[in-house]
């Protein structure tokens, strides 16, 4: 039996630890032992694996995103002893720190003991690539220095396979391209008059236009650019250390009875039908399981050209894709799909179609593959 060691860097639940336990929970029990550590977080990564007692969890104090060289260093030591407790035939990382330090783990793991390890690392989106100069090259660096270290880079795409190569991040041959799917059959989505119960009173009576997104508050979400795009109502489902900025933006623009910061909600994706337009202003992004769950949801979507999004949506066919970080041109794609019925129907009917290629299935199979 292959023991698996999965790392991630928070255990706060997004598109990566949805990816992680997706992997885990359906590993063949007679052939692997899955184990999953994760840093700080609200712990919801956790939560969602208490209905798998076959997996072990972990958490690991002081791994973070942006650790000072101290807690970094703590870090990197009780990778090492996990290593040694545990002894894993694979180790699986997930997000640039734990993928920096877990790899860099694993090189002293094998030097000390001789043992065989194989390190996969699954790129969900170059963190380099985010929207701060000074940050983006430390990150720059921290990628190419660890990459010796890895065995494979899963890429969830193939713009990211491309930048990959073309930063001279890692060679050819170790780079495999894999988007990310969904177990259809586990979908749900309320009707809308049940989703739309997560409105306040006076959403619910001015019978305007309802946009609306999922996202944790970070910066790599372009949530500003959406707000400022916003003439009707909008709804973020999410939370996140952003959300004082977007509250004083909101009030700077006199947007309070407009806009609703709906916070975190549990299985967020059953409330998608309260949208009549999906909208993803994303300034980076992997390969959004947003994007896939809005599809299913049979949703007319505008989202940015970041990515593996242009992978997903073909431009005018299943959606509207706009640059990132420009309100102006968000505006105007809602506006067009506002005013044009016949076009939400057409481009939400072709999502439908589209994203019944990316399936939980297909990725399991690909990426279990590498384990071997």
């Amino acid at each position: 039996m292959k023991k698996i060691l999965y790392l991630i860097t928070s255990s706060e639940y997004g598109g990566a630890q949805k990816y992680l336990r997706d992997l885990a929970v359906n590993l063949p029990p007679a052939q692997y032992q899955a184990i999953v550590a994760a840093g700080q977080g609200d712990g919801e990564l956790f939560k969602q694996l208490t209905d798998f007692p076959a997996i072990k969890t972990i958490k690991l104090a002081g791994l973070q995103r942006l650790p000072n060289p101290l807690t970094a260093r703590q870090c990197l030591q009780k990778i090492v002893q996990l290593l040694l407790q545990e002894k894993p035939d694979i180790l699986h990382l997930n997000s640039s720190v734990a993928g920096f330090l877990g790899s860099w783990a694993g090189h002293i793991y094998k030097k000390k003991t001789k043992a065989t390890l194989k390190i996969i690392y699954t790129v969900h989106g170059w963190v380099f690539l985010e929207p701060v100069f000074f940050k983006s090259r430390i990150y720059f660096f921290v990628e190419k220095l660890s990459a010796k270290w890895k065995d494979i880079f899963i890429v969830l795409s193939e713009r990211d396979r491309q930048i990959g190569l073309s930063k001279k991040i890692a060679p050819e041959n170790k780079f495999v391209q894999i988007y990310n799917g969904l177990d259809f059959s586990a979908l749900s989505f309320l009707d809308r008059e049940e989703a739309l119960k997560i409105l306040p009173a006076q959403f619910q009576k001015n019978n305007l236009p309802i946009l609306g997104t999922i996202a944790n508050f970070y910066p790599t979400k372009g949530l500003q650019y959406l707000i400022k795009a916003t003439k009707t109502n909008l709804i973020i489902i999410g939370d996140g250390h952003e959300r004082k900025k977007l509250e004083k933006l909101i009030s700077k623009l006199n947007l309070k009875e407009k806009i609703f910061l709906a916070g975190k909600i549990p299985q967020a994706s059953r409330y998608l039908k309260a949208f009549d337009i999906f909208v993803l202003p994303s300034v980076k992004e992997g390969l959004p399981y947003v994007i896939l769950e809005a599809m299913s949801a049979g949703l007319p979507i505008v989202a940015t050209t970041v990515g593996g999004i242009p992978e997903l949506i073909e431009n005018k066919k299943s959606g509207l894709l706009v640059e990132p970080k420009n309100p102006t041109a968000l505006a105007l794609a809602i506006e067009q799909l506002l005013n044009n019925p016949e076009q939400r129907k057409s481009l939400a009917q072709n999502a439908k179609q589209q994203v019944e290629k990316f399936s939980l299935t297909k990725m399991i199979e690909q990426t279990y593959r590498l384990y071997s």
